[in-house]
């Protein structure tokens, strides 16, 4: 048995209360009828009172408070079984690990922001499935779709730039890891969010963006960093780093690459942002891009939903407080005898019917009546 507003039991705690004002009302009217009046006459004037009928009469009331308060906190038990269609998108966001991203041309690092943005934009879906692929040199799938985003949390915070130990930037390797882990998913309801600086060290990112349209993927690319570029620090960022250095001995800058990503984006006909402010660059994507894709059926299972109860507590809360209602609180006074007997024979007082129908002569009343027959009576005796 489980409650769908359990909360509602809080509301119980006024029972007692009203319990506690009773019995002092209570206590107060007996106190205050004997100060007016006394003892001898007490028991005559409070003849009809029944203090076990008031008591027995507020205590309905009480159960029907109860078992109304208890239909409100919606009781359920029992399950019944239906199969429920589930529509939504598929997605799968795909975050560069390559060691450019440890940049700190953002603060804190291209990868915290990622990390970041990927939760605004997880905080904007409902009941789409999300999935996660870490690459670099080579593609990793770190969170197969799924529609539990606490574990997509967990994926995306785990992420950093050992995930891949191959280093480099392959952006179509994700693309193809990612049109394949699509599988059979409707068609027109397949999006990739790529988070990346650009820089492609390796493969043809433009060309795999095409396949990826013709399977019906649409990709979306967000740009981190900045266009003049920053140095990549060996051991994260802070003073006193040594900075990657290319076969020549000089460091390396790395730089955004918007053109790239653009191309991308409008091969597969999405579009290129720039992670600026990471929630409102999240809220553009979703509202202009992924809220206008048509949502297809990801798929059909048997759900389990609890029955609802409240109906029966909901009856005697209403049982109970109408037998409250039709009590009484005062006995029955009986009539005295004659009161009783005149009761039972209604038939005396239609002897004065004849006389108030009767068309009246001056001085004649009913009484007068009952009075003339009686000598008639008498002169027949003699």
């Amino acid at each position: 048995m489980s409650f769908g507003a359990p909360q509602w039991f809080w509301a119980l705690l006024v029972i007692p209360f009203l319990a506690a004002i009773f019995i002092r009302a209570e206590r107060r009217a007996v106190i205050r009828l004997r100060e007016f009046v006394s003892e001898r006459l007490l028991p005559d004037l409070a003849r009809t009172v029944d203090r076990r009928r008031r008591k027995i009469r507020f205590a309905l009331l009480l159960l029907g408070i109860a078992f109304l308060i208890s239909a409100l906190a919606e009781p359920r038990w029992g399950y019944i079984y239906e199969d429920v269609k589930r529509k939504g998108l598929d997605l799968i966001f795909a975050a560069d690990t390559s060691r450019s991203m440890l940049s700190n041309d953002v603060s804190p690092t291209r990868l915290q922001r990622v990390k970041l943005a990927m939760q605004d934009l997880l905080n904007e879906l409902q009941g789409d499935r999300v999935g996660l692929v870490a690459f670099a040199g080579r593609a990793f799938l770190q969170a197969p779709l799924t529609i539990d985003y606490s574990a997509a949390v967990e994926a995306v915070n785990d992420l950093d730039t050992n995930t891949i130990p191959e280093g480099g930037t392959n952006i179509s390797a994700a693309i193809e890891l990612a049109v394949g882990t699509f599988g059979k998913s409707a068609i027109g309801n397949r999006a990739m969010i790529i988070f990346t600086d650009g820089e492609e060290l390796s493969g043809d990112a433009t060309k795999a963006a095409k396949t990826a349209a013709d399977a019906g993927v649409r990709i979306f690319t967000v740009g981190v960093g900045t266009p003049e570029g920053s140095l990549i620090p060996l051991n994260g960022a802070g003073p006193g780093n040594t900075f990657v250095k290319d076969s020549n001995g000089q460091v390396v800058k790395s730089k955004l690459d918007e053109r790239r990503l653009k191309e991308m984006a409008e091969a597969t006909g999405g579009f290129y942002l720039h992670l600026e402010d990471g929630p409102r660059t999240m809220k553009t994507l979703f509202t202009e891009g992924l809220a206008k894709m048509q949502a297809g059926e990801i798929d059909d299972r048997m759900s389990r939903r609890p029955i609802e109860r409240y109906q029966w507590p909901l009856a005697a809360a209403l049982f109970a407080l109408v037998l409250s209602y039709l009590a009484r609180e005062r006995k029955r006074r009986r009539l005295p005898e004659w009161k009783q007997g005149e009761r039972s024979r209604p038939w005396r007082s239609c002897w004065y019917l004849p006389g108030l129908l009767l068309p009246q002569r001056q001085g004649w009343t009913p009484t007068a009546m009952t009075n003339t027959a009686r000598p008639t009576r008498n002169l027949k005796k003699r």
